[in-house]
């Protein structure tokens, strides 16, 4: 597994924000972080944009199959949540 089983990314949430745990949905421009252990465990948190607090992105479990593909995960996530407005 990659050394660094962590990820960011800055995007705008798409219509209808993304859904939290602790919040409900947040809109705006986010930041993603994922997080892989060395077992496949995969965590995804959201936070505004510069902000300091996190939040537990609704769903999940979420795991890898294999924790090699966390990077293709990642990016994969943000394509999904990043979906701009015609």
């Amino acid at each position: 597994m990659s050394e660094n089983s962590e990820r960011y990314s800055v995007f705008t949430a798409p219509r209808g924000g993304v859904m939290t745990l602790e919040v409900g949905v947040i809109t705006g421009e986010l930041e993603l972080h994922t997080h892989a252990d060395p077992d496949g465990n995969l965590t995804l948190r959201i936070r505004y944009a510069g902000a300091d607090e996190w939040y537990t992105v609704e769903g999940g479990p979420y795991r890898l199959h294999d924790p090699r593909d966390h990077e293709v995960l990642h990016r994969v996530v943000v394509n999904l949540l990043h979906r701009p407005q015609p």
